[in-house]
């Protein structure tokens, strides 16, 4: 990587991604092939940006490891036939196109696969916009782990995390680089406790250097 790169890392889901529009409908989906019963939107959403050992057990309460297996499998089928609904937040492709402009890389930091990484940001028109994708690898159980993967092999002599949870917070606090909170996204009310939060991706562009500092 060259030199003096300053990086802007993306968490996905509730960040750049409205995952709502095509997840909610292929969960519910899922839950009613399955047999189980259907949640609602609210009670799927609340899970989203979570790894799939923490956030199976509240979509398949009590649901065995078989089961749970076949149920991620078939969700990631049934997205995928979905994903024409898929959409980006307002803003998302004029901050990448931006930041680009001023010299900055971008990536994205997800707890989910490359396969689904890749698969939505083509559908919301953002691949050719981002130059880094880091998916929560094999041996991997944090985001704080897959984090710092990426600047190990990025070594920017900036950065900075961009996300909607305290997840992707924390991460950035055990990575040592600033954060900005995405009041927009799926925690509203973590990301309004915080120090440093946007309402809108755009909000972004007038952060200034110290306020990112700080």
């Amino acid at each position: 990587m060259e030199q003096g790169t300053k990086l802007f890392i993306f968490d996905l889901d509730g960040t750049l991604n409205r995952t709502e529009l095509f997840s909610v409908d292929a969960h519910q989906t899922v839950q009613a092939e399955f047999g189980w019963p259907v949640q609602t939107a609210e009670e799927i959403m609340s899970v989203f940006g979570e790894p799939v050992n923490e956030y199976m057990p509240k979509i398949l309460p009590g649901a065995d490891p078989d089961t749970i297996s076949r149920y991620v499998r078939r969700v990631s089928e049934v997205e995928h036939d979905f994903i024409d609904q898929a959409a980006s937040y307002c803003g998302c492709p004029q901050l990448l196109d931006i930041l680009h402009e001023r010299g900055f890389r971008t990536a994205v930091c997800s707890n989910s696969s490359y396969r689904y990484i890749s698969m939505v940001l083509s559908a919301i028109d953002l691949m050719d916009r981002i130059d880094f994708i880091q998916p929560l690898e094999d041996g991997m159980t944090t985001k704080s782990q897959s984090l710092q993967s990426l600047l190990n092999k990025v070594k920017p002599a900036f950065a900075v995390m961009v996300g909607d949870t305290m997840m992707d917070y924390q991460a950035a606090v055990d990575n040592q680089i600033p954060f900005i909170g995405c009041e927009y996204g799926f925690r509203p009310q973590e990301m309004r406790n915080l120090q440093c939060f946007v309402h809108q991706p755009l909000d972004i562009l007038t952060l200034t250097a110290s306020h990112l500092s700080h």
